[in-house]
């Protein structure tokens, strides 16, 4: 039986690496009654993406289904020089002969014996948010693709949201580019269609996620807790820590765990320890600065917020909800 105390979600995910600790950490919390799970491409293609997301939720022996989404960007990829004129987003690197990988093409996990459901994603949501008879909140920590499609679907969905929690974004130094983080570069009209709807969001960039890495020791303490859980997380950890090394890209900092943090700022809003109301837009138009979050921080100017925007986050607290959460369930 569903308990009607617990916070009502579907997240939206692109199950590589650290969107599985984000699954791991919202499954086990209890906290949540979690609708489904849809699948949008990003870290990897989207059936892989799909296959990753099963293997986690067996892993747990849950039964919450899981929907297979958009495949592709909504018209980014239409122009072929929009995307083919900016470097490419590095995740794996080979060196000696050996490949190190930021997101594993399959998880390090029994394989899944599950399999998703046949209606779409898009769909889902659109059905699932419109006949609610409560209000429901969103955790996309994916390019944007199926959030920004439904409301093209049915704008009138926005209206039983109760938040979007989502990882992506950058101010300042972004990842897929010099100044935009993977998710809302993969999908930048998807990302602006979320951010204009009129919805409550909050958004974890960059920024506070750079600021709550996690380092071996980290990964270690997650081993230990000997669930198949904590396992999967320190492997996961250490596998990313492995590939930032070798591509020089965390300069003696943690290893961020992105889209954990913002299912972790649901469970604890301590766990961020600054944010901001702010004037968030996306950049569309497909020079340079493609899929930059851009946020006005003028003064005098006649704007409303439409964002909560975090900043900064408390590492230590950050791995305290992990270690609490992934301590449930099954045994290594």
């Amino acid at each position: 039986m569903k308990d009607i105390n617990r916070r009502k979600v579907i997240l939206d995910v692109d199950t590589g690496s650290d969107d599985a600790v984000a699954l791991l950490l919202a499954i086990l919390s209890e906290r949540f009654d979690i609708l489904g799970i849809t699948v949008c491409w990003g870290n990897s293609d989207v059936e892989t993406c799909t296959s990753n997301t099963l293997q986690v939720v067996d892993l747990l022996g849950s039964d919450i289904p899981v929907y297979q989404g958009c495949p592709e960007p909504m018209v980014r990829h239409l122009s072929r020089g929009r995307v083919f004129n900016n470097a490419p987003n590095r995740t794996s690197i080979v060196k000696n002969g050996k490949e190190y990988k930021t997101h594993p093409g399959t998880l390090p996990i029994p394989p899944a014996t599950s399999l998703k459901q046949s209606l779409h994603a898009c769909s889902f949501l659109v059905e699932t948010i419109k006949n609610s008879p409560e209000k429901i909140t969103l955790i996309p920590t994916a390019p944007l693709t199926n959030m920004g499609m439904a409301l093209r679907m049915d704008p009138s969905i926005a209206e039983n949201v109760e938040e979007i929690v989502l990882m992506g974004g950058a101010v300042g130094t972004g990842n897929a580019s010099a100044c935009a983080e993977a998710n809302f570069f993969h999908d930048p009209e998807a990302a602006k269609i979320v951010i204009d709807s009129g919805i409550k969001i909050r958004i974890v960039p960059l920024n506070a996620t750079r600021s709550a890495g996690l380092y071996r020791e980290d990964a270690a303490r997650l081993i230990a807790l000997g669930t198949a859980a904590g396992k999967l997380a320190g492997d996961l950890v250490n596998m990313r820590s492995d590939a930032s090394d070798v591509m020089q890209t965390r300069g003696g900092k943690g290893e961020p765990i992105h889209d954990a943090l913002a299912v972790a700022w649901l469970l604890d809003e301590g766990v961020i320890t600054e944010a901001r109301e702010e004037k968030c837009d996306v950049d569309i138009n497909g020079g340079a600065c493609d899929g930059q979050m851009i946020v006005d921080t003028r003064l005098g100017y006649e704007h409303a917020p439409n964002a909560t925007v975090a900043y900064k986050a408390d590492r230590q607290r950050f791995m305290e909800i992990l270690c609490e959460h992934l301590s449930k369930g099954p045994k290594a």
